[in-house]
């Protein structure tokens, strides 16, 4: 069964410093659309997997050339791998 089928995951850990978390994971397909100065019009379809840390959401805001990009999503099919990179840009180890 491919990890993505399972669209929304609830999991629950202890941080090394003694905070518990709680991790969300959500599978997102998304498809924006963006105009830029000149009326150009571009769709732009983005898979990928958010990862809520004490609900703060993972990947953090990534600013592109024209601000904040809201698309940004860890594209790796594997969960875990979603997760360990959230915990890596959150600073924090899990027993």
């Amino acid at each position: 069964m491919d990890n993505r089928e399972r669209a929304s995951k609830t999991l629950r850990a202890i941080a090394k410093n003694g905070l518990p978390l709680k991790i969300k994971l959500e599978w997102t397909e998304d498809t924006y659309t963006n105009q830029d100065r000149h009326g150009n019009i571009e769709t732009v379809d983005v898979k990928g997997w958010l990862v809520r840390i004490n609900g703060k959401k993972y990947p953090r805001d990534n600013y592109g050339d024209d601000g904040i990009d809201w698309t940004y999503r860890y594209t790796t099919t594997d969960w875990r791998q979603a997760v360990m990179n959230a915990l890596g840009e959150a600073r924090l180890t899990v027993w």
